[in-house]
């Protein structure tokens, strides 16, 4: 167990995945880093079908409005009544984590939400299901379940190193991501593990999916997994049911680039669905602006940079690794 949570183990194995720490880890953008993946042959999944890379796409300025405070984004998730939801992480320290409801035409914090988040509790993804809203947290072994009016329930153990949180294509369970490269398959209940798959792309494994976001249809597509990948302004595309990727685009025409990203800070970080009109919010970590994009398949095959820029990023890990 590990602070008094009883880590899963996958099914079939001979012993336990790696454990989240005992003791909580520093919650800084260096402390953010992927970590060594769970070590389980057991779930080790055959991949389907071929791997012909990923497709690319277009994605297209909508409006912009201030990121008011610029939070440490975590989560961002668009409600089912409209509403956009935002968590920031207590970071720097002593800020204190919370969930914010934001006016989507001036910015403006409509609502904060600190219940269940005393420090040194540091919230990550955050995702609604059948009218209550939950958050997972990073290393403090706990979910928090809000009802649909953001007052608390009750919080659950919550045996993962938190990092992000969406719905699953049925509606009733999550998908979660915990640094490393495993997509998590949890039960809505108890937050304990029903699958996990490797997520994949172009011939290799992908750790550190950060903020995570389900759409049921993604462009006439089928249903999709988006997620930020860690450090870098790339997003993949993720099938959910075998967790290759099948498509990725880039982040870097909204905010300006900044130096520090490659060590965690003022990283692309957040993406939300608005099913009402088929768009998306992005964000990232103290970023000064929220943006509404729409996003295109690209037919022609003009944004590859956003497949550099992934085959760079995995590169520098393998390297890292090696």
């Amino acid at each position: 167990a590990a602070g008094g949570v009883a880590i899963v183990q996958p099914p079939g194995a001979g012993r336990p995945w790696s454990a989240p720490p005992t003791t909580a880890a520093m919650h800084t953008p260096e402390g953010r880093r992927p970590q060594a993946p769970f070590a389980s042959p057991t779930l080790v999944l055959a991949q389907s079908g071929s791997d012909n890379g990923p497709k690319t796409y277009v994605l297209s300025k909508v409006r912009q409005i201030p990121h008011v405070d610029k939070p440490w984004t975590q989560g961002l998730e668009m409600s089912d009544d409209g509403q956009l939801v935002e968590t920031s992480g207590d970071y720097p320290e002593g800020i204190g984590s919370y969930v914010r409801v934001v006016d989507q035409d001036s910015g403006m914090t409509t609502r904060k939400i600190t219940d269940g988040l005393a420090a040194p509790v540091f919230i990550e993804g955050i995702s609604e299901l059948n009218g209550r809203w939950f958050a997972s947290t990073y290393m403090d072994h706990v979910a928090i379940e809000y009802d649909k009016d953001f007052n608390m329930v009750k919080q659950h153990p919550f045996p993962w190193q938190g990092w992000g949180l969406t719905r699953s294509p049925d509606g009733k369970s999550f998908l979660a991501t915990n640094s490393s490269e495993w997509l998590l398959h949890l039960d809505a209940d108890n937050f304990q593990l029903l699958s996990a798959k490797a997520v994949s792309c172009r011939g290799t494994t992908v750790p550190g999916l950060n903020e995570l976001e389900y759409v049921d249809n993604f462009l006439g597509q089928g249903p999709a997994v988006l997620g930020n990948v860690i450090n870098s302004r790339v997003v993949l595309v993720v099938d959910p049911a075998t967790a290759q990727c099948t498509g990725v685009f880039h982040l870097n025409d909204f905010e300006p680039v900044l130096d520090s990203e490659q060590s965690g800070h003022h990283v692309a970080n957040g993406i939300a669905y608005n099913r009402a009109n088929g768009n998306f919010w992005i964000t990232g970590k103290n970023w000064d602006s929220m943006f509404e994009v729409s996003i295109s398949e690209d037919t022609y095959g003009l944004q590859q940079q956003a497949v550099s820029m992934l085959d760079a990023h995995l590169s520098l890990l393998e390297r890292a690794a090696a």
